[in-house]
């Protein structure tokens, strides 16, 4: 844990520095990379009504004129073309300008995913840049203690489980990260309930026999992806913490802000938690201020940098700790890695173990983790190295990475997303 860093690495500062010792650093080119890989039939995830048929990977490659290259990893939920317009946009403006001015162009509005993205991207391949001209590891200039050399990490997983086909999957799932030497796991919440008459009562039954398979000590959080109603998930929150998760994740709609307070009355030791899908500092500001959220999961491949240690520092002057989400590939667990090295609180780096071998072999080395933690690269910059003909042995499939689960009860049908 860190002490609130001093101001030397705000907005304004930190562009001046920039500006002022390395103005002859030009942007030569931005460019995308886009992959995909289809699951293996039986390795396919799916919860509540969708199972994902392919793993994306988005990354943003920024070169200087001086050799640099910075790789930023996006959020792909944003759909990684109309994500590529944005980027394109932007690199019009951005193309043969400082390093200081490039960075100035573009900010998460928190509007929507594509556009939001594809800031994020361009802003952490930036501070790989920054590393790299400074002969700096990001973490350090976020504030970590050069002698921090890896970050803890939590298996998450829990999406291969159907309640009327295979539930206990998830236990034996659970237990492989343990003996992987994982400390921590978040898991979802299975299909849909009302397909096999699921209730709360049910789960928190489930959950029981999965407490017993990894004993006291092992630390669970469930992740309910804003799918059940305040009613069930009181009853799931006063389960959980009967049975001594640390956390609950995203438990209702977002904008529910009462009733995340109602969860805290019924669950005094389980840490309420959510807003991943937030993008800019201030679409958190409520949650701070009405007590809303214990913790928080912003996510540096759809807010960048800047914003995240934005967010993060704010939520610490509220003691509110961050564990970012990460539901994407190894280049956003390192980017994590960094800034988590040099958070202003505790917190942990999420390693999705759904995305398939895509995750890891986008990395020449593989992505460093072992028992539970997760290595913060010791080269200036991130540390990336991506593996060779990506593009080749990954071609990107234009098509959404998930399909709704088709079931006789009718289901009310999310909003449509304007990806713009």
């Amino acid at each position: 844990m860190n002490s609130l860093p001093d101001d030397n690495w705000e907005g304004t500062k930190l562009n001046t520095l920039i500006q002022e010792n390395y103005p002859d650093v030009k942007i030569k080119s931005v460019k995308s990379i886009l992959l995909s890989r289809l699951h293996d039939t039986d390795k396919a995830w799916g919860t509540h009504v969708i199972r994902a048929v392919k793993a994306d990977v988005y990354m943003v490659v920024v070169e200087t004129d001086q050799g640099h290259i910075g790789y930023g990893e996006v959020c792909s939920y944003g759909g990684p073309p109309i994500i590529k317009s944005w980027i394109d946009w932007f690199s019009r403006i951005m193309v043969g300008r400082s390093l200081s001015e490039a960075w100035r162009v573009a900010r998460p509005r928190g509007v929507n995913w594509a556009h939001d993205g594809a800031v994020a991207g361009l802003d952490c391949a930036f501070w790989d840049i920054l590393g790299q001209i400074t002969g700096k590891t990001v973490a350090v200039l976020l504030g970590a203690d050069p002698k921090v050399t890896e970050v803890d990490a939590y298996a998450s997983g829990g999406v291969n489980y159907d309640w009327s086909i295979n539930p206990d999957q998830l236990i034996d799932e659970v237990v492989g990260y343990k003996n992987l030497g994982y400390t921590t796991s978040k898991i979802r919440m299975g299909t849909q309930w009302a397909f096999d008459g699921v209730t709360p009562e049910r789960f928190i039954k489930h959950m029981k026999k999965l407490r017993d398979a990894v004993g006291p000590d092992f630390r669970l959080a469930v992740d309910g992806n804003a799918r059940l109603s305040l009613d069930e998930a009181l009853k799931v929150a006063k389960g959980l913490n009967d049975l001594g998760f640390i956390w609950f994740e995203d438990a209702i709609a977002i904008t529910n802000i009462d009733g995340f307070k109602e969860l805290q009355k019924v669950a005094p030791d389980l840490t309420i938690s959510g807003g991943e899908v937030m993008q800019s500092l201030d679409q958190y500001r409520p949650y701070f201020e009405q007590g809303a959220l214990q913790m928080l999961h912003p996510d540096a491949g759809w807010m960048g940098i800047t914003e995240m240690k934005a967010v993060m520092e704010m939520a610490a002057t509220y003691g509110i700790s961050c564990d970012p989400h990460g539901w994407h590939n190894g280049a956003m667990a390192i980017m994590h890695a960094h800034i988590m090295a040099g958070a202003p609180l505790y917190g942990q780096v999420e390693v999705n173990f759904a995305q398939g071998p895509l995750r890891d072999a986008i990395l020449a080395d593989g992505l460093p983790t072992a028992k539970g933690k997760l290595a913060v690269p010791q080269v200036p910059g991130f540390g990336i190295k991506l593996a060779d003909n990506l593009e080749e042995k990954f071609p990107y499939l234009d098509f959404n990475y998930h399909a709704e689960i088709m079931h006789p009860i009718a289901e009310v049908k999310p909003a449509a997303r304007n990806w713009m």
